[in-house]
């Protein structure tokens, strides 16, 4: 699981996401193989975000992985960036799966921090 917040590839999911997706089709720099995307329209926390599913292995090896990646805006310019990766066995990708559907659930984007 890897939690990302920043404006590298533009302000929108959209933005984020095709650059992101650029980066990881560049195998040289990327070390990821033989890309299959599937892209998803979504909301999250009633803001619009992407949902990527993609397919690849990493370069040099035959194991097939999956990564599920979400995009959401945030406040200045940022976006969020909430990404599994895991090998594809049946057990994995549920469990993948579960972990995902969780981490949507409590994800809250550009929340102020309440004292106690």
């Amino acid at each position: 699981m890897s939690l990302k917040r920043d404006l590298s590839y533009g302000s929108t999911p959209k933005a984020a996401g095709a650059g992101q997706l650029e980066w990881y089709r560049d195998t040289a720099v990327s070390k990821m193989a033989d890309l299959k995307v599937v892209t998803h329209p979504t909301r999250q926390n009633g803001e619009s975000a992407l949902w990527l599913e993609i397919d690849y292995h990493w370069a040099g090896q035959s194991e097939a992985r999956r990564r599920v990646e979400l995009f959401v805006a945030g406040k200045a310019g940022h976006v969020y960036q909430l990404l599994f990766d895991t090998a594809v066995t049946p057990g994995k990708l549920a469990t993948q799966k579960q972990l995902f559907a969780t981490a949507r659930a409590h994800l809250l984007i550009d929340e102020s921090v309440r004292p106690s």
